[in-house]
């Protein structure tokens, strides 16, 4: 564990016991029973979630033998889409998947919870190995899977190894015998290694604890009516809550969505590179008799450069566009509720406010102009000297042989020498052209590398800068209409309140409670 985690961790079961004793004074009960069912950091239990065609019974053997003979728990991924509470009860999981399946709506969103899930705690099988043929089956499953599991909207597939084990309880085919072995090895590894519950599982099993305590507080508002004041307190909560969750998963959204588009740009950049090597070599090879002149190569080389980055920004850029319109409308989605919830406490509408759209494309387009400076090819070292004109040395030669022979001869021969030196000069002319195109490629994605994601980086970073000033001022706004009832962290123990305004101070500590959960630093 990080030296910043074990804070984090103290403060998150320091936590986790006022949420217990809130439920205790607050009645409720099964927040009380969720959390009794939170297992101690160092419990081996294996949860098995299976979708409807995993070979399960062939899988639970084998975690039972990597077990020691302890049976794993198990649970179906539709049950959990309904309660994920089993899955948080348990410190590790084997989420276990067909091949070649395809699963309805809640359990592929279930899935994806699980694989959500901090490094280490989870491990995602796929069974029924043996039905697959090589690395073109190998392939459509990857894609499969990391769209089911991984991607985000829109997103495209990059290629890679996605994080999942390769699994059969049958014959293994030849081709795939190695990774099989590999993957069963490392399935016992994972299942024997050390067990631990990190920071962010910890933070997710308290979120849970309270979601169902804010569960409970719903129902009890609907069962029992309020005064204006009461009213009044419990939206101000409400709105807080709003506020505080809407934040938090906000800020996760800007922060993951930029580092996926810096991960977009470096995987697109580094195909960039790769055609612009090949192109670059292709077209000089077809420009060959123009390459004696320096600065025609450094023309040639830079035309070449130019309309490639110009296509990779093409291409690239309606991803980074799909991108920013998710960004900007999750933005505006939680803008939209919050209004609502201060137009409850008695906010006028619109006055959350709005703030400018995100432009990843457009950053993208400001890195690749050359005018921008650092972007345009560079001249290469001694271009200037070391092209010579192939033809001049040619001559040269021919005047030499032919001093001493015959005037026909002497021609012949002179023509034949200077042509083959010619020819071996234009050689020499396009191994040299081309050694500079690589370099002037290699420094042209070199500087992308560093003022595209940069320039990604800001324009987020702005954003997030204006969206955090738009949601302070929010806050300060809530502050004034509906201001905050101190529960207190040390509030005493009493027995379960029930009579009039329960709910109203209920809501508040949870408000509170969920505060110190998102001021928590994982």
């Amino acid at each position: 564990m990080s030296d910043s985690a074990i804070p984090a961790a103290a403060e998150l079961d320091t936590l986790r016991a006022a949420v217990v004793q809130a439920a205790a004074r607050h009645g409720w009960t099964a927040v009380t029973e969720a959390a009794a069912a939170l297992p101690q950091p160092d419990d081996r239990t294996v949860l098995l979630c299976a979708s409807p065609k995993a070979d399960v019974p062939a899988l639970a053997e084998r975690l039972r033998t990597c077990l020691d003979g302890r049976e794993p728990l198990s649970a179906s991924l539709e049950s959990l889409h309904a309660d994920p509470g089993p899955a948080l009860s348990a410190n590790r999981v084997v989420l276990a998947l067909g091949c070649a399946e395809l699963l309805g709506p809640e359990a592929a969103e279930a899935a994806a919870a699980l694989a959500a899930r901090p490094p280490g705690t989870v491990v995602v099988v796929l069974t029924g190995a043996e039905a697959l043929t090589g690395d073109g089956d190998l392939d459509l499953v990857a894609r499969r899977i990391w769209r089911l599991l991984y991607a985000g909207p829109d997103e495209q597939w990059a290629g890679g190894d996605p994080e999942w084990l390769l699994w059969t309880g049958a014959e293994a085919p030849e081709v795939l015998r190695e990774r099989l072995a590999r993957d069963a090895a490392a399935l016992e590894e994972r299942l024997t290694g050390e067990v631990a519950a990190p920071a962010g599982l910890q933070a997710d099993r308290i979120a849970h604890l309270l979601d169902l305590a804010s569960g409970l507080i719903a129902e009890q508002t609907r069962a029992r009516p309020a005064d204006p004041a009461q009213r009044r307190a419990g939206q101000g909560a409400a709105a807080r809550i709003a506020l505080t969750d809407g934040r938090r998963g906000l800020l996760r959204t800007l922060d993951g969505e930029a580092a996926a588009a810096e991960q977009e740009v470096a995987a697109a950049l580094r195909m960039l590179e790769q055609d612009l090597l090949r192109d670059v070599k292709r077209f000089l090879e077809s420009h060959r008799e123009e390459l004696s002149e320096p600065a025609r190569v450094r023309s040639l080389v830079g035309s070449c450069v130019d309309r490639g980055v110009g296509r990779w920004a093409a291409t690239t850029g309606p991803g980074l566009r799909a991108r920013a319109a998710r960004i900007d409308f999750a933005v505006s989605e939680l803008f939209h509720q919050l209004d609502e919830a201060l137009r409850a406490c008695g906010a006028t509408p619109g006055s959350v406010g709005a703030v400018s759209p995100v432009s990843l494309d457009g950053a993208l387009l400001a890195s690749v102009n050359p005018s921008a400076g650092r972007a345009a090819p560079g001249r290469s070292a001694g271009m200037a000297t070391e092209v010579v004109v192939g033809g001049v040395l040619g001559a040269a030669a021919g005047a030499v042989l032919t001093s001493g022979l015959g005037t026909v001869l002497g021609a012949g021969v002179g023509a034949a020498a200077g042509g083959m030196l010619h020819h071996r000069q234009a050689e020499q002319q396009l191994v040299r052209a081309t050694a500079y195109g690589r370099d002037a490629v290699r420094k042209r994605v070199a500087g992308l590398s560093e003022t595209v994601p940069g320039a990604v980086r800001r324009e987020v970073g702005a954003l997030r800068r204006a969206v955090e000033q738009t949601l302070d001022r929010a806050g300060r706004e809530l502050n004034v209409l509906c201001p905050p009832q101190d529960s207190g962290r040390d509030a005493p123990e009493a027995a379960p309140a029930t009579g009039r305004g329960a709910t109203a101070e209920a809501a508040a500590e949870l408000d509170a409670l969920r505060r110190r959960l998102a001021a928590v630093t994982i």
